[in-house]
């Protein structure tokens, strides 16, 4: 074991050399601590990314340290180039390799097209598409390094099929699917698996702006029902550590 401090100045970290490591952006709550406490439970290092939820995160942290597991945090903002590429020097440094990218930092935008603000499409694309973008650019390196590799990106199904009031957070989420089916065939001899998972309504704090009616009526014009943040942690988990690439996956 190496011990060490985290640039952030947050937490002494306990680096197991020989774990597989992954990265989680957006992992201090919702679907992104759900990601996190499966990978750490299936004996994983995981980095857990955050950025405005200072308290969830640390809280988080210590819970599953209380627990055994091997967690370490690192605050950055996705959606800034600079701090994305510190993150993975500090990956670089301190753990040297990842195994794995789950792109979940996200943040969304309900609202009719003619009332979006410049700021709130700014917001929008620089953490879901730009932020994720700079992400898989900094992992690829590592990875290769390492002759193997997966990235799991977090989409949405309204980045397949669109939103009436989510023109903004759609948009963002189907460059996700673009970028994921491109980085497929460009990575397809690599060893770099990238794939794709796109849930429908997930019960977290994205949702609360829904009525019971309206999600009720979605899943049934849609076929579909309310995920539960364990069952799509599971998916990526599967996504992650399975054979496919270029996989888009639309959970229902």
């Amino acid at each position: 074991m190496l011990q060490n401090r985290s640039k952030s100045g947050i937490i002494n970290t306990l680096v197991q050399v020989n774990m597989q490591v992954v990265l989680v952006t957006g992992g201090s709550r919702g679907i992104g601590a759900a990601i996190v406490r499966n990978f750490a439970e299936k004996k994983y290092t995981v980095i857990l990314n955050y950025n405005k939820s200072v308290e969830q995160a640390k809280s988080l942290r210590n819970q599953l340290v209380s627990e055994g597991f091997d967690v370490h945090l690192y605050r950055a903002d996705v959606a800034d180039v600079k701090q994305v590429e510190d993150m993975f020097l500090w990956i670089r440094k301190y753990f040297k390799r990842l195994d794995v990218l789950v792109n979940n930092a996200g943040v969304a935008c309900y609202s009719l097209c003619q009332d979006v603000t410049e700021t709130d499409f700014d917001e929008v694309m620089n953490v879901n598409a730009k932020g994720t973008f700079f992400c898989c650019k900094h992992a690829i390196p590592l990875f290769l390094a390492g002759e193997s590799g997966s990235i799991v990106n977090v989409s949405s199904i309204w980045g397949v099929e669109g939103a009436s009031c989510e023109s903004v957070y759609a948009m963002s989420k189907h460059a996700i699917v673009g970028l994921t089916k491109s980085l497929a065939k460009e990575l397809a001899f690599s060893g770099i698996n990238v794939n794709c998972i796109c849930p429908s309504i997930v019960k977290t704090d994205m949702c609360k702006h829904l009525s019971q009616s309206e999600v009720d009526d979605f899943c049934r014009e849609n076929d579909t029902s309310v995920l539960s943040v364990e069952q799509l942690a599971e998916d990526v988990f599967r996504l992650a550590t399975g054979d496919s690439t270029g996989v888009i996956l639309q959970e229902r």
